[in-house]
């Protein structure tokens, strides 16, 4: 395993070519990153490809064809080829395999970037469809980040959605992993002070269909962490349960699990993405570390 290091005046970050996985962030020495204790979850940020989330029955159908893939996809399980490495920028790129052919039948390549400008990490997101067909896919972000940050308990913390409104909310099954899309309902809530009963029905799905920011933030020290995006529709938030773990996940989407009524067909799959023959899928988000 191979791991990349950035650095500028304000933060210095590491990634590992296994998943193109982001491996440290850190301001003042300080830490941010959750750091993958297989204690609670051995992850700390994987990219989500070509799937997010759970499959119904761990599976999906394509042109009459089934196909076995599990939860979040494959790419977090690939070794990324390094194209580019700068003091503050690095492009990592998967390409279809044998392996990938063998759960996803479309020829494709990623490329993920990261760059970092002042106390920002911009992660930029590129699929393109090498295939002669119509491509279908989703991918989304993982990270998780250290809860304390610096001192106090996990109550201490708060997750902040912004702007604030009346946003949908999409409730997973946690026995299962997929949504009910039959009890979506709107949430006016935006405030969100950390507790473990917060997250016992699973992860926390909201749809953004407008420019989004979650901000981990504390009552205790000033220090916090900010995720924003222009064109994600999903967010989730997320920290296992009953498990008393020192992380929480903030994860902007570009697709999003099964719904539970779901008849398994890739092409009508809820929340899919369409990509022609030679066309460039990008979405980015950023950072902010503070």
């Amino acid at each position: 395993m191979t791991t990349t290091k950035l650095s500028n005046d304000v933060l210095s970050i590491e990634i590992q070519d296994f998943g193109a996985e982001l491996h440290s962030i850190k301001k003042d020495d300080v830490e941010y990153l959750w750091q993958g204790d297989p204690d609670f979850w051995a992850r700390q940020a994987p990219v989500l490809f070509p799937i997010v989330g759970k499959l119904k029955n761990g599976s999906y159908t394509y042109d009459n064809e089934t196909f076995k893939l599990g939860g979040h996809g494959f790419a977090r399980d690939q070794v990324f080829k390094l194209l580019e490495s700068e003091a503050n920028e690095a492009i990592f790129e998967l390409r279809t395999s044998r392996e990938t052919r063998a759960v996803y039948p479309f020829d494709f390549r990623l490329r993920i970037t990261y760059k970092l400008i002042g106390n920002q990490l911009t992660v930029k997101w590129e699929v393109k469809n090498l295939d002669d067909q119509e491509m279908y896919f989703g991918i989304g972000a993982h990270p998780a980040f250290n809860v304390p940050l610096e001192n106090g308990t996990f109550e201490d913390y708060r997750l902040t959605i912004s702007p604030a409104k009346s946003r949908q909310y999409i409730p997973l099954n946690p026995a299962t992993g997929v949504l009910d899309l039959s009890q979506k309902h709107a949430v006016d809530q935006n405030d969100f002070t950390l507790t473990r009963e917060l997250f016992k029905d699973d992860a926390l799905v909201f749809e953004t269909p407008e420019a989004t920011e979650v901000c981990l933030s504390s009552t205790v020290n000033d220090r916090s962490v900010k995720i924003s995006w222009e064109d994600m529709p999903f967010v989730g938030l997320w920290s296992p349960y009953p498990a008393e773990a020192p992380f929480v996940c903030i994860e902007p989407w570009c697709g999003i699990a099964d719904d539970q009524n779901t008849d398994g067909d890739l092409t009508t799959k809820f929340g899919i993405n369409t990509l022609a023959h030679g066309k460039k899928f990008k979405a980015s988000y950023i950072i902010t570390i503070n």
